[in-house]
């Protein structure tokens, strides 16, 4: 609310005589068109002068609004003890509708709420204005200007003149003190324009046109309605406001003048009916430009939370992005972490492999060579431990066949110079002669044996399910199969065995598998287990196929 406070003594004694000169001009204006003893007029814009005067430069300048009434009623010829009646009765009706307005309702002045909009016409138009009416007419009454039968009709018409100045000579007022042009360019301009001469043109033939002299054709009035709506919609609060005290200025000048529908017989009678208009138009307006206000308000607001929404959703994309990111970082250094875990570990195998091939073995192989001589002596000597010699000897050389065998298995030197399926069919190889299980390789045509680092892991994967079947399944055949889908490879190693259950899963996991899903995990694939339809387990890695020139398809 905009209220411009009078602190200084010269200052309030400035603003109390400027409130009581515009009041003394409006009922002037008013008391032109006085329709009961002198002082009671239909046209009082005073009441909306002093309702703006107390909101916007506060109770102090109240006394501005008795002596201005009190002055305007003396000039017009009402005693002096009913002229102050009156002015002290316009007073305290102009502070009751500001006290109730700022302090019960928390009023606005810019009424761009329906709840402020609805109080100023309930508090400000009809309760206060009552106030005013009650007061002035009783006042009449004492002096003699009123009869006892009159005083109803004398009490309706001030209530209808004052409730007039509130409703149509007030909302002008405050949109010059709250709100800016709403003419900001030139389509505005010419739109403001064509409003205004269309609005001043209707209300011409509607109210001055003497053709509608008399007649009482009241549904004419609604033809202002649409010129109405349209300020509302299209230029606000002063829009609104000023097209309806043109249509109002406009009505008054033509019924007045015995022009318009509500022209009558009796100028009393086109008053009333002309006031009654002019408050259900600006009653109208002031509605409907709330509405409009409040709608706009509530877009403003829902385009806010979107705004905020938006915001708060790009925020949180950004926030999973960024994890999401981290996530992959992570699980790439964890990927590293465990193929560096394993290639070290596979280098300790190698080295475990080398020593057992070049340590324990050449050791083996010397105690054969010494084994077998001494069995020649022996036999050669005829000595009976020449026969326990012989058996020696071929302990001796299976002990070192199967060293050399573990040694390979550990260090698969076939792969440095034959590649992943030479060590795989070195694998099928060792696990029928060791096992006395039919192991079958194949590989398809068309698959891509990767770098040399993947083919060792592929090769340590089948090793480890491979070992895995000879453990558990307890059958007599296993295969390996190395074949290509689409875009994906597939290592699968099935048996005929028994398969693993539900038990054994969990201990094979521990031993095995996990290791073999951490193996697929560096190929970028995963490793499942299922039953097969022989009844046994197979076991397959799934891994794409690695993009770019440095991978190109091998076939055999």
């Amino acid at each position: 609310m905009v209220t411009i406070r009078c602190n200084s003594r010269f200052s309030l004694f400035l603003c109390t005589a400027i409130v009581a000169l515009a009041y003394y001009a409006g009922a002037k204006i008013g008391l032109a068109y006085a329709v009961v003893g002198g002082a009671i007029s239909l046209v009082w814009p005073s009441s909306g002068i002093a309702l703006v005067a107390l909101l916007a430069r506060g109770f102090a300048v109240a006394p501005g609004i008795a002596i201005g009434s009190f002055l305007a009623n003396v000039s017009g010829g009402v005693p002096v003890a009913t002229a102050a009646v009156i002015g002290t009765g316009s007073m305290v009706a102009a502070l009751t509708a500001a006290i109730l307005l700022k302090r019960a309702t928390r009023f606005q002045i810019t009424l761009d709420r329906i709840n402020d909009v609805l109080a100023f016409i309930g508090l400000a138009a009809v309760m206060s204005t009552a106030v005013s009416a009650l007061v002035g007419t009783t006042a009449l009454l004492a002096g003699g200007l009123v009869s006892v039968t009159g005083y109803f009709a004398a009490f309706l018409k001030w209530w209808l003149g004052d409730m007039m100045g509130v409703l149509v000579v007030a909302p002008p007022v405050f949109s010059f003190l709250t709100y800016s042009i709403p003419v900001r360019s030139v389509e505005r301009t010419i739109e403001a324009s064509a409003l205004t001469i269309a609005t001043f043109w209707v209300s011409y033939v509607i109210f001055g046109s003497p053709q509608l002299a008399g007649h009482g054709y009241y549904p004419a009035a609604l033809a202002i309605f649409p010129f109405i709506i349209w300020a509302a919609l299209r230029f606000d609060h002063l829009g609104t406001a000023i097209a309806t005290l043109m249509v109002s200025v406009v009505a008054i000048w033509g019924t007045t003048h015995g022009t318009g529908p509500f022209a009558a017989e009796s100028p009393v009678d086109s008053l009333v009916r002309w006031c009654t208009f002019a408050n259900v138009v600006a009653v109208t307006g002031l509605l409907l430009v709330a509405a409009r206000a409040q709608e706009r308000r509530v877009y403003r607001l829902l385009q806010a939370a979107h705004v905020e929404l938006e915001r708060r959703v790009q925020e949180r994309t950004q926030d999973l992005e960024k994890a999401n990111n981290e996530l992959k970082e992570e699980m790439a250094r964890r990927r590293l972490l465990e193929g560096e875990l394993i290639q070290i570990g596979d280098q300790q195998q190698r080295l475990i492999g080398r020593e057992l091939h070049d340590g324990l073995g050449q050791h083996l192989t010397s105690l054969g060579l010494y084994c077998a001589a001494l069995n020649q002596k022996l036999q050669a000597q005829g000595h009976p431990a020449a026969a326990d010699a012989t058996t020696v000897v071929g302990l001796v050389k299976q002990a070192s066949l199967l060293t050399r065998r573990i040694a390979h298995g550990l260090d698969p030197v076939a792969m440095e110079y034959g590649g992943l399926e030479t060590a795989l069919q070195g694998l099928a190889e060792t696990a029928r002669t060791l096992n006395d299980v039919d192991c079958m390789l194949r590989i398809a045509p068309d698959v891509d044996l990767l770098d040399p680092l993947m083919q060792i892991n592929l090769y340590r994967a089948a090793q480890e399910a491979v070992n895995n079947a000879l453990k558990y399944c307890r059958g007599h055949r296993i295969w390996i199969e190395l074949e290509r889908a689409g875009g994906l490879q597939t290592l699968s190693i099935s048996d005929d065995g028994v398969g693993i259950g539900q038990e054994d899963m969990g201990r094979a996991s521990g031993l095995g598998l996990r290791n073999l899903r951490h193996r697929a995990s560096l190929l970028g694939g995963s490793c499942t287990v299922t039953r097969n339809g022989w009844g046994g387990t197979t076991v397959a890695i799934n891994y794409p196929l690695p993009e770019g020139p440095g991978h190109a398809q091998e076939t055999r």
